[in-house]
């Protein structure tokens, strides 16, 4: 898989998926390129550590359903690269803004945990948490 930057297109053997900026390709998430780390686990000789015979048993041809999870990746990265301008502008916004002290906090009703048990999580629907208070549903 490569990119041809000057038409703006992702190169997978045969194929061309584009339009794609270079922000898109060059997307990296800790440090790890989103795209090459994709390609490389569903590559003829996948790339990535051994630990197990099972990480030697591959497929030798292109998958189909590939074809569409590439198409989502690259939607979703070129989404995520048209929200940077907007993320940049909430963090600075945010950095900008009044810090509020724990006292603030506690004025608003902000509880903190006390005990073991109000760090436990709690799960279920129309439970009590440890203060006697119902836990709201969630409507999906």
């Amino acid at each position: 898989m490569t990119c041809d930057a000057a038409r703006g297109v992702v190169v997978v053997g045969t194929g061309e998926l584009g339009p794609v900026v270079p922000e898109v390709w060059d997307y990296a998430v800790g440090g790890k390129n989103v795209l090459k780390s994709w390609f490389n686990y569903r590559k003829t000789e996948p790339g990535g550590k051994k630990t197990s015979p099972l990480d030697h048993v591959h497929v030798d041809a292109w998958d189909p359903d590939w074809t569409t999870e590439l198409i989502d990746l690259l939607t979703v990265l070129t989404r995520l690269v048209g929200l940077e301008p907007a993320q940049a502008d909430l963090l600075e916004r945010i950095v900008a803004g009044p810090v509020h002290t724990l006292d603030d906090l506690r004025a608003a009703g902000v509880r903190w945990p006390t005990t073991a048990a109000d760090r436990r999580p709690h799960r279920g629907l129309g439970t009590q948490d440890p203060a006697g208070n119902q836990q709201a549903a969630l409507d999906l």
